[in-house]
């Protein structure tokens, strides 16, 4: 939608920060130096903030100093490369802004800073304790009225270089979610939210707390290990892995309930995904190996674990479940 649109100009006209926040020219990625501030597609919401956001941390990618990119194999975007920053903003009732988080911009910032999350931007300062992690001070939470989540994207043709995959510049596309605040207000939010209910799980979360020694992460990746041995068990070496191995392809799927499951295999590795509106898991079956191992995830711990016992629960005690789960020659395991 275009930054004109009708829709647009009534939230930023009740919304008059958003105005400011998109006049910062620092909001990157710009797209090209002749692009600046350029909005081609701006899309804003209002919702009341949760805990959910509190733990939100940004996913910067291809900002200055990051090789990375994103990129889809199909759709619009496909022949196309991206980069992608965020950012949250904290606002008083005047419509002032009164903080910002300073994200990792790429790998080398993001050292010592894994645990920086939405919430960080209720503390005014921040400090490094003495055992490297952040300390914050200075709390604001009385002075918000409203959190801010903005999230920009730029978009290039591919170029074919791996080193250079950056071409002619296409459009650049901004996100802005205006959080009010909840009942409880921001303080008590923050009081009442936790990394173990609120979370969003990744492969890189995961992968960067065991770099950083996170406790927290490290103890959900038990959980999450456990929550697959119970699927392994119950499922997959319950008559799902039969399925697969006396198909006449090696691919199959079926529907446990809500849940959308997806068998395969890759390079010799059993491979299965579940997945339904809210979150996903894949799970990964090393060739001549007795037990199964996470392989991906996306979801909060509470999505996930309600989604494997959901599937848990419908291969074991409906068998017209079972007698749907297929062989499937169109299966795509991600």
């Amino acid at each position: 939608m275009k930054l004109s649109a009708r829709k647009n100009r009534k939230l930023i006209q009740q919304y008059p920060f958003v105005h400011d926040i998109l006049g910062s020219r620092s909001l990157e990625p710009l797209g090209g130096e002749r692009v600046g501030g350029q909005i081609d597609d701006l899309t804003i919401r209002v919702q009341k903030a949760d805990g959910d956001l509190m733990f939100r941390r940004a996913h910067n990618i291809g900002l200055a100093g990051d090789n990375g990119h994103i990129f889809s194999l199909k759709g619009p975007r496909n022949g196309q490369v991206g980069r992608c920053g965020e950012y949250i903003f904290a606002i008083d009732a005047s419509g002032g802004i009164l903080n910002r988080v300073a994200w990792p911009r790429n790998q080398n910032e993001r050292r010592g800073k894994s645990n920086l999350y939405a919430w960080s931007v209720l503390w005014a300062g921040r400090t490094t304790l003495a055992n490297g992690e952040l300390g914050y001070t200075k709390p604001i939470c009385d002075k918000v009225a409203y959190l801010v989540w903005v999230t920009v994207e730029a978009w290039h043709k591919m170029t074919g270089v791996a080193a250079a995959p950056f071409g002619e510049f296409v459009d650049r596309l901004v996100e802005v979610t205006i959080y009010g605040a909840p009942d409880c207000g921001f303080e008590k939010l923050q009081e009442k939210s936790n990394v173990y209910e609120n979370l969003h799980l990744d492969s890189n979360t995961l992968m960067n707390a065991m770099l950083d020694n996170d406790f927290d992460i490290i103890s959900i990746n038990g959980q999450l290990s456990e929550l697959c041995q119970s699927f392994q068990d119950d499922v997959y070496f319950s008559g799902m892995k039969e399925v697969l191995d006396k198909g006449n392809v090696r691919g199959a799927s079926g529907q446990l309930g809500p849940v959308k499951v997806l068998v395969g295999e890759m390079c010799g590795y059993d491979r299965v995904q579940l997945e339904d509106g809210s979150c996903w898991v894949s799970f990964q079956l090393r060739p001549g190996a007795k037990n199964m191992y996470v392989l991906g995830v996306g979801g909060t711990l509470p999505q996930i674990r309600r989604l494997i016992k959901t599937a848990v629960k419908a291969w074991s005690e409906k068998p017209e479940v079972r007698a749907a789960f297929k062989a499937d020659r169109e299966v795509s395991v991600l």
